[in-house]
């Protein structure tokens, strides 16, 4: 059985905190400059950044000060999971305060602005795939609920995390210094 060393798990909460709070940042700087962060490329972008800077970090932590060079590949994919896990949770709890509290016309700002970039792309989602299926999108927006919203951020979060943490867990497990 692998023993998992306390200092791991310590410093991998605190990354993922740190994590959180820059994801944060970022969105409530990009609410409040009214460029929509939740469907804002830029802002998109800049949460992969963020995450795969802080998991970088947080390898990098791990293997220069903890283990003293010594990293496996067990090693960076269990801090990149704990960094990525929290990050997410932390910010899902933050978007669901701020969806239902913070911001409580939020839901149906969301759902107008997503149906007028529907009703935007209208044609070319008829022509590639059919008015049947223009109509379902545009009635599963109608339908959307808060909950929704916090499990897609949630989630979006997870999947950066998860694409990205084994190349660093190979990465630095692979390199010399």
């Amino acid at each position: 059985m692998i023993k998992v060393n306390p200092k791991l798990t310590r410093l991998s909460f605190k990354y993922g905190a740190v994590t959180a709070l820059f994801v944060i940042i970022a969105f409530l700087v990009f609410y409040f400059m009214g460029l929509q962060p939740w469907r804002n490329l830029l802002s998109f972008l800049l949460d992969i950044l963020i995450i795969v800077v802080f998991l970088f970090l947080a390898l990098k932590d791990y293997k220069d000060n903890v283990g003293r060079g010594e990293f496996r590949f067990y090693h960076g994919m269990t801090i990149g999971f704990i960094v990525y896990v929290t990050a997410a949770a932390i910010f899902a709890l933050f978007y669901f305060v701020f969806i239902y509290w913070g911001s409580p016309d939020f839901l149906n700002e969301y759902i107008i602005t997503a149906q007028a970039d529907l009703v935007i792309r209208k044609d070319m989602i008829v022509t590639a795939l059919s008015e049947e299926s223009y109509l379902e999108q545009y009635e599963m927006i109608s339908n959307t609920t808060r909950e929704v919203l916090v499990f897609d951020v949630f989630i979006k979060k997870l999947l950066i995390g998860l694409v990205v943490t084994p190349v660093f867990s190979i990465m630095l497990r692979s390199s010399r210094a």
